[in-house]
């Protein structure tokens, strides 16, 4: 039978998954097994100072010792970040209780509180702390897997946020599902710039009071501490009066990694409990169950008067929305709708609130509805108060007034990217290059926005302006992979085609399961083997172009892999071979060998190498499901022969 092109395409993702990242998948808890894990491992951290608005969160991360036991806790550093309270015993340390035990109330040493820094000795927003206590504790297990690396780790991701909200008289945690952003697409889509460690977004509903507490993933691993919410304080005539935090974006938290290069993490190793399983994900049955306990409730009362209120009800509905949508469940169209409405009453009750009009813009660029978002965005930078805000920059009567007139002009760039990203994708390319050039009149070293104004460049048929903007972007932050795809793009259309191959080797170095990156490659390299001829078409002048060192322990994989690409199918499975000859137990390569007998129709042999990978790896998701699709072809080949055995 001819091999179906659906599954062709979606086994070469899968063969990419395998000879790059082949990690060990645990099964998915239920989101109630979820909520009840991360209720054991979440602490209070109460201010007795402020406990209602100045109190966070923390997570148990280890134990060492017995009768008492030591326990250590991870949190934001800024929740306990006051010496002189901390010295006088002004925090409280408040555990999980359990159906037959009451919360314990633990006094905090702060002399046992220790601020961390990254592997470059830069301080970041984490501490470690330390309580005793002779009950028995769960300790949470940490996620020492490199998020960049995930697969598909700039798609969507279900995360859940753990941490006590604040401004409550009885305290009452809450658990919040979100979807984790990817760390490039962070980058492109973050209001503020990162610091002290902030590289993780997520959309998950986090409220004051929640810094410190863990972040989750699916399999109830913590990937991150949480520590900030993307939020302006609104006190405006037209918008209410008293001081009032609006959400806007994202929240942020710093990647659990980031504790375990420090040194401290060493020195307290044993008594850490990590992991490197990869995620899994929810059904979507399961995900609509963890959200049942999250259904916002629309402004009521004196509240239903406040444009400010609706803003966050309207933010609330939006972020559930996109959940939903993470698993295919139309139900998230109807909560973005629902949303928009609510911007449309915070609108209504004030017409200049800009901060309405951006998240409404963000919800109509979500739902595909381009025309109405850039009337949003328009409204927004309208009524953005920009020559009050940098004269107040740059003339400042006090330091806290120049770092938030700072943030609001950080906003107001936002504004013109996202202007900017909408007419791109409106085919208004010259003036989506002019929205970029604004972006960097306010802030010159945005180099996304430097990035998103070559592409449109690029789509305006100036490749040369373009690829001066690509190289502009990768001087500014030589870690951002779109820009390397962009000039690789580029490069190709200048006809430049062993530098588009670089180009795209280098974002493989940089994310090496960036599929797109491998394809686009593979189509670069077959026009330059098409234009110099059949004695370029071989092993040894492919892996001198792609600078595969062949000696190294994936060198046959990377071959092999731009092989397959290159639909050179025996040449592939030559190479996977020797990668087996060279040694039996590299699991990956029988997998990748069994993916490519497949699509050429090779299911004996296939099924083969699938069943030597799992003597390796028994438990390897990716080759299991590989095997379960082998299965349904044997028998759908079957079952076509019995009609006369007409090849399809």
């Amino acid at each position: 039978m001819r091999f179906p092109y659906e599954l062709s395409a979606a086994l070469i993702g899968t063969t990419a998954a395998i000879v790059m990242f082949q990690p060990q998948v645990a099964q998915a808890l239920t989101a109630e097994e979820l909520a009840q894990q991360a209720e054991e491992i979440t602490v209070l951290i109460r201010n007795n100072l402020s406990p209602l608005t100045a109190s966070g969160s923390g997570v148990i991360i280890g134990k060492s010792g017995a009768n008492p036991q030591v326990y250590y806790v991870l949190t934001a550093h800024h929740v306990v970040k006051n010496r002189d309270l901390g010295e006088n015993q002004g925090y409280t340390i408040v555990t999980p209780g359990k159906e037959d035990t009451a919360n314990e109330e633990i006094i905090l040493d702060y002399s046992t509180v220790q601020q961390l820094t990254d592997e470059n000795g830069e301080l970041v927003d984490l501490a470690i702390l330390q309580f005793t206590s002779d009950r028995d504790y769960r300790i949470a297990t940490l996620a020492n897997y490199d998020l960049k690396s995930q697969v598909g780790s700039n798609t969507s991701q279900l995360v859940f946020a753990s941490g006590w909200p604040a401004g409550r008289e009885e305290a009452q945690r809450l658990f919040s599902p979100g979807l984790r952003v990817g760390k490039d697409l962070a980058a492109a889509l973050a209001n503020r710039s990162t610091q002290l460690g902030y590289e993780l977004l997520y959309t998950s509903i986090t409220y004051p009071g929640m810094s410190g507490g863990p972040v989750l993933d699916a399999n109830g691993y913590v990937i991150a501490i949480h520590g900030q919410s993307e939020g302006d304080k609104v006190d405006e005539a037209e918008a209410g009066t008293n001081d009032f935090r609006v959400r806007l974006g994202y929240s942020m938290g710093i990647p659990i990694q980031t504790f375990l290069s420090h040194q401290t993490a060493q020195e307290i190793e044993t008594a850490l409990q990590t992991t490197t399983e990869a995620p899994t994900n929810l059904s979507r049955e399961e995900v609509a169950l963890s959200l049942t306990s999250f259904q916002p409730k629309p402004p009521e009362g004196e509240r239903a008067d406040d444009p400010r209120a609706w803003v966050n009800y309207g933010n609330e509905l939006w972020r559930i929305g996109d959940v939903f949508k993470s698993t295919g469940n139309q139900e998230g169209i109807k909560y973005q709708n629902d949303a928009i409405a609510a911007y449309d009453t915070a609108v209504e009750k004030a017409p200049s609130f800009y901060q309405a009009w951006l998240a409404r813009g963000n919800v109509f660029t979500d739902l595909g509805d381009f025309k109405n978002a850039l009337i949003s965005y328009e409204k927004a930078i309208e009524n953005f108060p920009y020559e009050q805000t940098r004269e107040t920059y740059q003339n400042p009567k006090k330091e806290e007034e120049k770092t938030q007139a700072k943030r609001d002009l950080d906003l107001y760039a936002s504004l013109w990217r996202y202007k900017g990203l909408v007419l791109s994708k409106l085919n208004r390319n010259d003036e989506a290059v002019g929205a970029f050039d604004r972006v960097l009149e306010v802030n010159e070293t945005d180099f996304v926005a430097v990035d998103l104004k070559g592409f449109a460049q690029m789509e305006l048929g100036e490749n040369e302006a373009a690829l001066a903007s690509f190289e502009r972007a990768i001087e500014l932050n030589p870690e951002y992979i779109f820009a390397w795809v962009h000039k690789g793009d580029a490069l190709a259309k200048l006809d430049r085609l062993p530098d588009a191959v670089a180009a795209y080797e280098q974002v493989l170095k940089i994310q090496p399961n960036y599929y797109n990156a491998a394809f686009q490659r593979a189509d670069v390299l077959a026009e330059f083997l098409r234009q110099n001829g059949d004695n370029s078409d071989n092993s040894g002048a492919l892996a001198e172009i792609l600078a595969i060192n062949l000696e190294q322990a994936d060198g046959l994989q990377r071959l092999g892999l731009a092989q397959f690409g290159l639909t050179d199918r025996e040449g592939a499975i030559a190479t996977f071979s020797e990668a087996t000859n060279r040694n039996s137990n590299d699991a990956a390569a029988w997998a990748a060998k069994g993916l490519t007998l497949i699509v050429d129709n090779r299911y004996a042999e296939a099924r083969l190498a699938f069943e030597k990978a799992l003597e390796i790896n028994p438990k390897d998701a990716a080759t299991l499901d590989a095997l379960a699709i082998l299965t349904q072809l044997e028998q759908l080949d079957d079952s076509q022969s019995g009609l006369g055995g007409v090849s399809q």
